[in-house]
């Protein structure tokens, strides 16, 4: 999708499920409000009481039906329950029709009309007399909390934030952007909202309005401003959540390469050496092919299955990173005999493994005749005072040194070096006497120090 765009996929299927949360609380926040008004009516004189009710109606009716389209699950047994009502089917296939798309259904339809008969007809111009002030007080804010959060609904509706185009993204199904007209009357909503309660509750319609003072009135119509309220904060979260789930996205597609090269490009290019190799054998070369496919379906997994690794002994990780290599390649590669018992957490597992694949095939393929390794553990003091374990990997090696671009912008190093960045870490390369070049690397581990073994306990000033 064009950058331009704002990732508007992700975007649309943020609002869809987060408005779903909000529909719900807000479905059950419009029922209590019903609930209080047709409580009210107990303190409402006799002979007003069938007035009222047959204003509360129709909101009524719409706040169960919103109710009932907030829960998908709860259709769907009543369905099963209801086996011969065909008009029921029609409507809860006509409630999941409407899910993530900007237009009119039967609840929304049945609580704006309401909403303005309960306006008229209750506490508004045609409202009963005689109601005391404490009831009309309890009633024009049920009514106006009502209102504004119908109104709640409708801005943060998840179609107006839909792309323009089909599109599909996990089970949720986008049918393209809302009409001009509807995204038009989306904005007139929190002014337009503003009026029509003020034009109905602050004038002295009745005398049961008018015994409310006139501030309270006020008061409680600019409580209808929440929805410019809200509605801002809404596509702030918004703003945020696709921020957050593009640098993710980021950050997974330049893991899934640093692992595609230091696994499986390592393994398919040792395996082109050995073919081509004077000392060929074919076991030799079926073997590295077996090895590289084992790796590569082990990366498969690790990326399906997060939390997978369990990490390990650098010792049986330094069998992986040798068994991608030709036989006389290894010979040539020594681990430190006090690094194998070292025991890694599975983050640090996996970045050693990446280092330790990029740096010991780049130095046997440079010339080097012997590379030796070294990984240590020790207990550090971070910037803030606290202690963190941190991670030394040390790869010295023979070689003709460095070529001038081996840190150029897309190599293999640079990218080793972003994910230290991410640990506090870094990566130092060093030239050795008598020829040859010395690389240490370190970070902090993302485990908290009080977790780690004994392993740990040393700390690095000793």
């Amino acid at each position: 999708m064009d950058s331009s765009d704002s990732r508007q996929d992700l975007r649309w299927v943020t609002a869809v499920r987060a408005l779903d949360s909000l529909h719900r609380t807000t479905a059950w926040l419009r029922c209590a409000s019903m609930a209080l008004l047709w409580a009210s009516l107990a303190w409402t004189p006799a002979s007003a009481r069938t007035h009222s009710a047959l204003a509360l109606l129709l909101a009524t009716a719409g706040a169960v039906l919103s109710l009932l389209h907030a829960y998908p699950e709860t259709r769907r047994r009543i369905e099963e329950a209801s086996d011969r009502l065909p008009p029921l089917y029609r409507l809860f296939d006509h409630l999941d029709s409407t899910r993530g798309r900007a237009s009119f259904n039967l609840p929304g339809l049945a609580e704006g009309f309401g909403m303005a008969a309960m306006g008229l007809a209750l506490v508004g111009p045609y409202g009963p007399e005689g109601s005391g002030v404490s009831v009309t007080i309890v009633q024009l804010s049920a009514v106006m909390v009502f209102v504004t959060l119908v109104f709640v609904n409708i801005v943060c509706d998840p179609g107006y934030y839909a792309p323009s185009q089909y599109m599909k993204l996990g089970p949720d199904e986008s049918r393209g952007a809302a009409d001009r007209w509807l995204v038009l009357l989306r904005r007139l909503i929190p002014v337009g909202a503003l009026l029509i309660a003020g034009g109905l509750f602050v004038p002295d319609w009745t005398a049961s309005l008018a015994a409310v003072p006139r501030a309270a009135r006020v008061c409680v119509v600019l409580g209808a401003g929440a929805v410019a309220v809200v509605w801002w904060s809404f596509d702030r979260i918004l703003d945020a959540a696709v921020t957050t789930a593009v640098d993710v996205e980021r950050g997974v597609r330049v893991e899934a390469c640093r692992d595609l090269h230091s696994m499986s490009k390592t393994g398919v290019s040792m395996v082109a050496l050995a073919e081509r190799s004077d000392h060929y054998q074919r076991a030799e070369v079926r073997g590295l092919l077996r090895d590289t496919l084992v790796q590569i379906e082990e990366m498969r997994l690790d990326w399906l299955v997060p939390g997978r690794g369990r990490g390990g002994t650098v010792g049986s990780l330094w069998e992986a990173v040798l068994c991608v290599m030709e036989r006389e390649l290894r010979k040539r590669c020594v681990l430190d005999p006090g690094s194998a018992s070292v025991t890694l957490p599975s983050t640090d597992f996996q970045v050693t493994r990446r280092l330790l694949s990029d740096l010991v095939t780049n130095a046997v393929r440079a010339g080097a005749l012997k590379v030796v390794v070294s990984v240590s553990v020790c207990r550090a003091s971070d910037a803030q005072g606290g202690d963190v374990v941190r991670i030394r990997v040390t790869v010295a090696d023979d070689g003709p040194g460095m070529h001038s671009d081996a840190m150029g912008q897309n190599s293999s190093l640079v990218v080793l070096k972003r994910d230290l960045d991410r640990y506090q870490g870094s990566i130092e390369f060093a030239a050795r006497e008598g020829g040859g070049t010395r690389v240490d690397a370190d970070w902090s581990s993302p485990k908290p120090a009080e977790r780690w073994p004994v392993q740990a306990a040393v700390r690095e000033s000793e």
